[in-house]
């Protein structure tokens, strides 16, 4: 591919690994690569004369997809067809970015949004979808655990966060088995910890169970040493179990959220925006092992055995949705999450549901 067709790389760790063991998911702004200022609006295309390309100003944490996309000239390509400009942060905190009125569109959890929406004081969109949540708990395999039910009550289990995902598997927890599951009191004694340190505390037994992204524990999973809990399911997975759909796929972890303002007067920008990234998706799809080989520090992995693991479990349990787009079914499924999040607590009874909206792909 041209090299006039790729974005520059960035010179820093952006690395999953990275990111996560600077500033914890959803914890401290990270400085990334900023391409372009993200004061402007608009900027000239190529040549005097030339049509105005809207500024999309985009935060992101790093990405396998993206890197594929910008490594083939795809992003480029999208750019130059829709009159558009991505301009990326790289970033693990939205409420920041969206705050300080930096950006236009970020990268969030679901069951987060009332919250970013609470903490900015900034009315959303969601708007499209990315990648389900992936953070199940995570054992030794000999303690014979399935479920949250069968560890021992006072038990140290580690966290990622107080709040995010701790609180979703709280709502878990209440709804399944009653147990109050939650930082600083409750059932457990919760441990907040990094991703990358939990699973090997659980492999010392100084933690009797983790709830941690897969990809930390490659190496203790491929050798035994732990196991997914709950039948190695999904959270959305299991969500099918007590929310209203049973063959309904969400609980993202990465959903695509615009300000309501950007949101209302760039819905054309806003499809080609998605059919970009659903584009990245149906490439993943087709080139997966590759795109893990060629970009293994998206998944954490350095040796060749943890790569191949990592493709293997991916082949099982891909966190990647189908299709980006959105539809009204998929919505009123989602968004009933914050009913149970209500119900058990999570959610503040009288907090408005935060507004999703299906958006067509661009003709073309």
């Amino acid at each position: 591919m041209d090299g006039s067709l790729r974005r520059p790389r960035p010179t820093r760790d952006l690395s999953r690994r990275g990111f996560l063991r600077l500033a914890g998911v959803g914890a401290g702004m990270v400085g990334g690569v900023v391409l372009a200022g993200c004061g402007g609006r608009e900027e000239q295309g190529g040549g005097s004369g030339a049509t105005p390309r809207t500024v999309i100003r985009f935060a992101f944490a790093p990405d396998p997809v993206w890197d594929y996309m910008n490594d083939n000239g795809i992003i480029v390509q999208f750019e130059e067809k829709h009159g558009m400009r991505i301009v990326t942060s790289a970033t693990w905190d939205e409420f920041t970015f969206f705050a300080g009125g930096h950006g236009d569109i970020v990268s969030s959890a679901t069951y987060e949004t009332p919250l970013l929406e609470k903490e900015t004081k900034i009315k959303t969109v969601t708007f499209g979808r990315y990648n389900h949540l992936r953070i199940t708990p995570l054992a030794r395999p000999e303690s014979n655990y399935e479920t949250l039910a069968d560890i021992p009550k006072g038990s140290k289990i580690g966290v990622p966060s107080a709040v995010a995902s701790t609180q979703l598997w709280g709502m878990y927890a209440k709804k399944l088995h009653n147990l109050d599951f939650r930082v600083g009191g409750g059932d457990f004694e919760l441990v907040v910890e990094d991703h990358f340190v939990m699973p090997e505390l659980v492999v010392r037994k100084q933690l009797e169970a983790a709830l941690a992204i897969p990809e930390a524990a490659v190496p203790f999973l491929r050798k035994g040493q732990l196991k997914v809990m709950y039948g190695e399911r999904a959270p959305w997975e299991i969500y099918q179990q007590i929310g209203p759909n049973p063959s309904h796929k969400g609980v993202m972890g990465n959903n695509f959220i615009a300000t309501a303002d950007w949101f209302d007067g760039h819905k054309e920008q806003a499809a080609a925006f998605l059919a970009l990234w659903d584009k990245g998706v149906k490439d993943w799809r087709a080139n997966q092992d590759k795109i893990i080989s060629t970009y293994p520090q998206h998944f954490s992995v350095e040796e060749k055995e943890d790569v191949e693991y990592m493709k293997q479990y991916l082949a099982k349990h891909d966190w990647f949705v189908d299709s980006v787009f959105l539809d009204d079914a998929w919505i009123q499924a989602e968004t009933a999450l914050y009913g149970l999040m209500k119900e058990t607590g999570f959610m503040e009874a009288d907090a408005p549901t935060p507004r999703f909206e299906a958006v067509k792909p661009p003709a073309g």
